[in-house]
């Protein structure tokens, strides 16, 4: 049998193809299934995170004065809100600012959870949708670091910043009992 005869035949030949083609495309489908894993638990952890800010602003803006014990309240609340995330990366701060003028905007009381608070009457800088003088906010900050479960999209830690503002609904600015 010639080298062409033998050529032709090994081309005609259809016997285990279906698993070199499965061979080849495993690779690729078992990234797929891990990377979507992985990308749709970066996305959840995400959108955790930032709930976290908007809870925090939105609990506090609902009230007229807010005490120690309050805060302790809802710096036990990130845990539930985090859950099954742990919260050991995570820091919150969270700051009632009264805004001044259209430029200026300082800090009325704050408190922080893992991030310094921030110091009573010193400025901030807001959106400029925000600074409607005469009025205050609430302003939540959170921070997450994100580890992630398999690797093989990120294989570092990453860091999910959240901040969440509202305006006070009752009494401007929300009073802090000490």
């Amino acid at each position: 049998m010639s080298l062409m005869q033998r050529m032709r035949r090994f081309a005609r030949a259809t016997g285990g193809l279906a698993a070199l083609e499965f061979a080849i495309i495993l690779p690729m489908m078992i990234f797929l299934l891990f990377g979507s894993i992985e990308l749709i638990d970066m996305v959840i952890a995400n959108r955790r995170v930032q709930n976290v800010a908007a809870s925090v602003a939105d609990v506090i803006s609902r009230d007229t004065s807010v005490s120690d014990d309050e805060i302790t309240g809802i710096w036990s609340a990130t845990e539930v809100l985090m859950y099954p995330e742990s919260v050991s990366t995570l820091r919150t701060r969270v700051s009632s600012i009264s805004i001044v003028d259209a430029s200026t905007a300082r800090v009325v009381w704050s408190e922080g959870h893992g991030l310094v608070a921030r110091g009573e009457d010193t400025t901030v800088d807001l959106p400029d949708q925000m600074m409607v003088p005469g009025t205050s906010i609430i302003f939540a900050e959170t921070e997450f670091d994100y580890v992630p479960v398999i690797g093989i999209l990120q294989t570092s830690n990453m860091r999910m910043i959240h901040d969440a503002y509202r305006r006070s609904r009752l009494i401007d600015p929300i009073a802090r009992d000490d």
